[in-house]
């Protein structure tokens, strides 16, 4: 009785998120038999609530249609919902359902509105690029590096430990030496890859191998090398036009640190130490000294207190830790944790890093759909343009593996569809897209084969966002939960045969000028088969999968072209073998 599709330009324009004070038209198709004669659209954010009446605009007979064109001139993620008053006095509620087809309020749940300021300053520089994740003690070793300060050196290759004690913890001070050097000795494996930026974990001193317990923001680890190490392999990295993205760990610190120094390792009076000490404001204790907050009650990672005024100043401040490394050449920063991060410290990192580099990219780790995103019972601005750029994008993980598995392709365009339509595109085109990081299982564990991993990755690379290769995935590394995905980067006995698979994706990303920032089409989702558009600037990229094991007939939703993989030629009533995909261009694009 009531037709409205938040997907639909006839319906909504534009299509998802919004920019402050651009217009927005909404669309109603209201059936004759309700009898309407007050119509409105009804807007809630964070308690804020107002109505917007849609005007008479036309009739067919059996529909009348309703349509208001306004704006919005505050950020924020809004929910609305319609509300129709007919003759007789009843009044209808129309919400949403999770297919985006209205129903009545027995049912109801409102649709969602993300409005943003457009302050993205980093997003073009990136578009189209794809990243690298590096664990840096695990990638590459050149050299001797300086183990001083780490007594467990293991031989590259062999298993780190993985037998957890008994009350859980696991011992991470074992260390196998990947170092700054290593990394720039493999810089043209990479650019070969087609790697545009190179994401490390954290570099900072540390006691763990892993680096996110912080001794010393100040200081890379030893066993990595040196600032000027770091400066080179920056300048080094430029020179192949790969930028290096930071791992920043700013909601806790380790306990073995200068800041909190509960070991006594460090010259400087820690928190720990004594309540004088410079430090004590950053951290928050119960009942000092042992009783204190901690990250997921882990007593080595104690959480700091990231709005106190010093603590900010040393982080955001004119010299302050955010700047600093992208002075010495970095060019921007993964934010641990960012739900965890407070939105005074979130906007002031951001103030921070696009007052020295205006192109920085700053990346939230969000497990979640960041736009409706709620933590500690507070819902999160991060993508209004006030906090971050991008984020780690778990859902479209989670998409590609279950649909590669189950072959659900409707349900996979479902979930493709609502991040699109939540982010501003400003997002959504640098989004972080991934397989596998330090925190999963390795994708070959997950799915089996190396089969379906060239499968998944080639879903992934041709969705909005960048695609991210965690080091090794390239070359069919196993490894299970932590830290038996941190294994060692297999040197001399790589799957080339696999390499050159990811290596042939990104080259033909890098030649498809709409996959920067085209809009995302599904064309066809049924049975396994999935055919989707990405659309910019007149250019059009249609890329097709089969995830079943049994061939299927090509339905016609999309022009005869060529493969830019295969070199094979596909058009509609053709055949696409099980396990398979093809990627059509309609341009000018060729890769040589």
């Amino acid at each position: 009785m009531i037709k409205f599709n938040s997907r639909d330009a006839f319906y909504k324009n534009p299509f998802g998120a919004v920019e402050i004070e651009k217009d927005i038209t909404l669309r109603l198709l209201v059936s004759r038999r309700i009898s309407a004669f007050d119509v409105n659209a009804v807007f809630e954010s964070d308690g804020i609530k107002f109505s917007i009446p849609l005007q008479f605009e036309d009739t067919d007979g059996a529909y009348e249609a309703y349509s208001v064109t306004f704006d919005i001139n505050s950020e924020g993620l809004y929910f609305y919902w319609f509300e129709i008053r007919s003759t007789s006095g009843k009044t209808h509620k129309i919400g949403e359902n999770n297919l985006s087809n209205p129903f009545d309020e027995n049912s109801f749940s409102p649709w969602k509105l993300t409005v943003y300021i457009n302050s993205f300053t980093a997003t073009e520089c990136y578009e189209g690029a794809n990243i690298y994740q590096i664990f840096p003690d695990r990638f590459c070793k050149a050299g001797v590096p300086d183990a001083s300060k780490h007594s467990n050196l293991k031989q590259w290759g062999e298993t780190p430990n993985h037998i957890r004690n008994t009350d859980g913890t696991l011992n991470t001070t074992d260390f196998f030496g990947g170092n700054f050097k290593g990394i720039e000795s493999k810089l043209e494996y990479l650019h070969d890859l087609g790697i545009d930026v190179i994401y490390l974990n954290p570099i900072f001193e540390s006691a763990s191998n892993h680096r996110y317990d912080t001794g010393d923001y100040e200081k890379p680890d030893s066993m990595l090398g040196t600032v000027d190490d770091f400066q080179a392999l920056c300048k080094k990295a430029n020179d192949y036009g790969i930028r290096i993205i930071l791992d920043g760990v700013f909601s806790h610190t380790g306990a073995d640190s200068k800041y909190f120094n509960k070991y006594g390792n460090y010259s400087d009076i820690g928190a720990y130490q004594s309540k004088k000490s410079a430090y004590y404001p950053w951290f928050r204790f119960r009942h000092w000294p042992d009783d204190y907050e901690c990250w997921w009650d882990v007593k080595i990672l104690p959480n700091t207190n990231e709005t106190e005024s010093s603590f900010l100043e040393f982080i955001t401040g004119e010299n302050g830790i955010a700047r600093k490394w992208l002075r010495y050449g970095a060019a921007g920063w993964r934010l641990d944790v960012a739900d965890e991060l407070p939105d005074k410290f979130l906007e002031k990192f951001r103030s921070s890093v696009k007052a020295e580099k205006k192109d920085a990219l700053i990346i939230g780790e969000v497990w979640e759909n960041a736009a409706d995103k709620i933590s500690y019972g507070q819902r999160r601005k991060y993508l209004h343009g006030k906090q971050i750029d991008s984020v780690m994008n778990y859902v479209f993980r989670n998409a590609v593996i279950d649909f590669i598995q189950n072959r659900s392709a409707k349900l996979f365009c479902e979930r493709v569809l609502e991040i699109c339509e939540d982010y501003p595109s400003p997002v959504l085109n640098v989004l972080m897209n991934f397989l596998g990081t330090h925190d999963t299982e390795r994708i070959k564990t997950v799915l089996g084969d190396e089969k379906p991993v060239c499968l998944a990755y080639a879903v992934l690379a041709f969705l909005p966002g960048l695609p991210t290769i965690y080091y090794g995935d390239e070359t069919g590394m196993d490894g299970g939960k932590d830290p038996l995905n941190r294994m060692c980067f297999p040197w001399g006995n790589e799957n080339n045969v696999l390499i050159t698979f990811f290596a042939k994706i990104n080259k033909i990303r890098h030649s498809i000028n709409c996959l920067k920032d085209g809009r995302f089409v599904p064309l066809w989702a049924e049975n396994g088969l999935l055919i989707f558009a990405r659309v910019s600037n007149g250019e059009k990229c249609v890329f097709a999968v089969n995830t079943d094991n049994n061939p299927k007939i090509l339905p016609d939703v999309f022009q005869r072209g060529t493969d830019l993989y295969s070199s094979a030629v596909y058009a509609p009533e053709d055949t696409l073998d099980g396990f398979s995909f093809f990627v059509i261009c309609y341009g000018n694009t060729t890769v040589s």
